[in-house]
């Protein structure tokens, strides 16, 4: 069924734009084997233990293979890895991810994949990956093994810089299939199809080590602090005791260490080269001449935490409260049994380690040396299995902020500090969820077809994710339920694509209709709201300053308002 109907007169807004990012998760130290690790990577990707395959994974597919089979590409890529002596671990892991309203097909993630491998000259090397839908952003696993089939030679990508390779990966998968990038992105695809690098702005913030710290407890990083209250110290300082002077007045300290230079915010200290480049230690002395210590008291003054967003202040405060109290109540307890097994068993093992040469005096020194490095790897894996006994017995783990406020069921409280950042770039009064108190006065069908045919002509080169996502974001500001605007989408979406797609068109509907009535509804509706009043107060201000004509009488407001209500209330009177 197509659906006609003349669009409105009014201008619609696109959603708000999109990117894809990509991270690649570094492989942490465990007990686990070569093999062991290769396999459950695989698993995960195309077949997650504990739950049905079908209801995580979109798509899957794989690369350079011999075997078609799940369980015979896995024991392919652990053997290959196994040859491999001077790397630990050959097999790399990437994720992509994309806005939450965005929903790639099964023949772009294909796509992604062919340009990831060629981008980072990866191409004849062993790969799977899957699609996977389970959290609220679509996210494609990666797993490639970088130990080359036929020279079996361990490839570097892009001379050990493979983030940077891929985030050119990004740009041209945006270039190509039609996600439009962000401002600060890292590369683009200029007009002759070449990948250049985005123009950087000196923007003063944390490293992502200290952004991500942020971003789990709420409370600003030593390093923002350093930044907020030191930079401007430090880059407009004359000499040192200038510089020492200034800092002890904001509650930081300058020290030096060995060939550099730390800041201390309280206790916590912090690379003064982290807080910016040009404060390390060689570049100050180039400026104010050799370095000369500072006259601090031997008593650091301690700094308060400080919430480093605006938005759930209060909510925070009563966070941070109950874990200061879970710190104080955990640092005044007895040590537990499990500390107490574990200071027993090192000293078991010291003792072992002093009476093993009286076991071996009849052997050469040899043999001596080869049984303590075989006690050794046994005495680790000792205090290994404890350790891991020890961290699932302890109750007193800090929560992440946004876990806390979803374990107490403030699901919504929880949404506004994951997308803070939008929230704090509108006014005060408008970071509140808008209410819709329209109501609708056209059938579904027709509203979604008005609204495509508008944005269409504003916005010709749009996606189709894009395109519904708009779509539905227009029909809850006109007033339609959530349960219309999904059985809209489930109807009428696989129409926008120029050729027919199989997935599944229920859930694209659940989750394109979740985002327009989530939280990144209410940022964009909000947006609207602000762009309105600011051109409302714009024409006012414009009317205001407009020269009257000579002899006109000046516009009064009271007077104006009183008069239009006297024309309401007046019988109307028609001329015979």
């Amino acid at each position: 069924m197509k659906i006609f109907c003349r669009p409105s007169g009014k201008k619609l807004m696109p959603l708000e734009r999109e990117i894809m990012i990509v991270k690649k998760i570094k492989c942490k130290k465990t007990s686990k084997t070569k093999a062991r690790q290769i396999s459950d990577l695989v698993d995960y990707i195309r077949q997650p233990h504990g739950v049905d395959c079908a209801e995580k994974i979109e798509h899957s597919g794989s690369r350079n293979f011999l075997a078609a089979r799940h369980e015979s590409q896995r024991m392919e890529m652990i053997a290959l890895a196994t040859e491999s002596i001077h790397s630990r671990m050959p097999v790399s892991h990437y994720v992509f991810s994309w806005k939450s309203h965005e929903q790639p097909t099964a023949g772009q993630v294909d796509e992604l994949v062919d340009i990831f491998l060629d981008e980072l000259g990866l191409e004849g090397c062993q790969t799977v990956y899957g699609l996977h839908w389970n959290t609220e952003n679509y996210h494609v696993h990666i797993a490639v093994n970088r130990m080359h089939p036929v020279t079996l030679k361990v490839i570097d990508p892009n001379n050990g810089f493979d983030i940077e390779a891929a985030h050119k990966v990004v740009a041209r998968v945006e270039h190509r299939q039609g996600w439009v990038s962000e401002a600060n992105a890292r590369y683009r695809v200029d007009e002759a199809g070449q990948v250049v690098p985005r123009p950087r702005k000196n923007a003063l913030k944390p490293k992502q080590a200290a952004l991500d710290v942020e971003c789990a407890t709420g409370e600003k990083s030593a390093q923002r602090v350093a930044q907020e209250r030191g930079h401007e110290i430090i880059a407009t300082a004359k000499n040192w005791e200038e510089l020492h002077a200034n800092l002890a007045a904001v509650g930081l300290r300058f020290e030096r260490k060995g060939s550099g230079a730390i800041i201390f915010v309280g206790d916590v200290a912090v690379k003064a080269s982290s807080v910016d480049r040009a404060f390390s230690l060689g570049n100050l002395q180039k400026r104010l001449g050799d370095f000369k210590a500072g006259g601090y008291t031997d008593e650091r003054p301690s700094i308060k935490p400080e919430p480093v967003s605006p938005i759930n202040q209060k909510l925070w405060r009563e966070y941070h409260a109950e874990c200061a109290a879970m710190k104080a109540e955990k640092a005044t307890t007895e040590p537990d049994e499990a500390t107490a097994a574990l200071k027993q068993m090192k000293k078991r093992h010291k003792e072992k380690q002093a009476t093993l040469h009286e076991h071996f005096r009849e052997y050469p020194r040899c043999i001596l040396n080869i049984a303590r490095h075989f006690l050794k790897l046994q005495q680790q894996e000792d205090l290994r299995q404890l350790r891991r006994r020890m961290s699932k017995m302890k109750s007193t783990r800090r929560l992440r902020f946004e876990d806390w406020l979803r374990k107490r069921g403030k699901d919504y409280q929880a949404n506004r500090w994951r997308y803070r950042s939008a929230l704090e770039a509108l006014p005060e009064n408008f970071r509140g969820a808008p209410t819709v108190l329209a109501t609708p006065t056209r059938e579904p069908h027709v509203a979604y077809a008005a609204y495509m045919r508008q944005i269409l002509k504003d916005v010709p080169d749009t996606t189709p994710d894009r395109l519904n996502a708009s779509i539905a974001l227009q029909m809850r500001k006109a007033g339609f339920t959530r349960e219309v605007v999904e059985d809209t989408l489930f109807q009428y979406a696989p129409q926008t694509w120029s050729e027919p797609i199989e997935r599944d068109w229920r859930r694209y509907a659940q989750r394109t209709t979740a985002c327009a009535f989530g939280m990144e509804g209410d940022i964009r509706l909000a947006r609207g709201l602000v762009t309105k009043a600011n051109q409302q107060q714009a024409e006012k201000e414009k009317a205001e300053t407009r020269p009257r004509p000579q002899g006109e009488a000046p516009v009064v407001p009271e007077y104006e308002e009183a008069k239009d209500a006297i024309q309401q209330q007046a019988p109307r009177m028609r001329m015979r």
